[in-house]
């Protein structure tokens, strides 16, 4: 069900055999805070806010991916990902 596998620019999650980038991870956590905040099930608060930021982070941080011509050419690492240097 959850893989995890090395590769040379960092590592890979899979999810029912399909990979997970963090980008899709960001877009979630904002869809349920919007999602949360439209229907009422909460209200804006400090951990909404936080959490939002976080989604944020990870959908800017792994930005490349989002383009398919881009897809897979930078390595991973907690700031935005970089083109490895040959």
């Amino acid at each position: 069900m959850l893989r995890l596998e090395r590769h040379r620019l960092g590592p890979r999650v899979y999810f029912c055999g399909l990979r997970i980038h963090e980008f899709v991870l960001g877009f979630g956590v904002i869809a349920v805070l919007l999602a949360g905040g439209i229907t009422e099930l909460w209200e804006l608060t400090r951990a909404t806010e936080v959490a939002a930021v976080i989604g944020m982070w990870l959908v800017g941080k792994d930005w490349r991916d989002l383009f398919p011509s881009k897809r897979d050419t930078a390595a991973w690492g907690l700031l935005p990902h970089r083109v490895p240097r040959d």
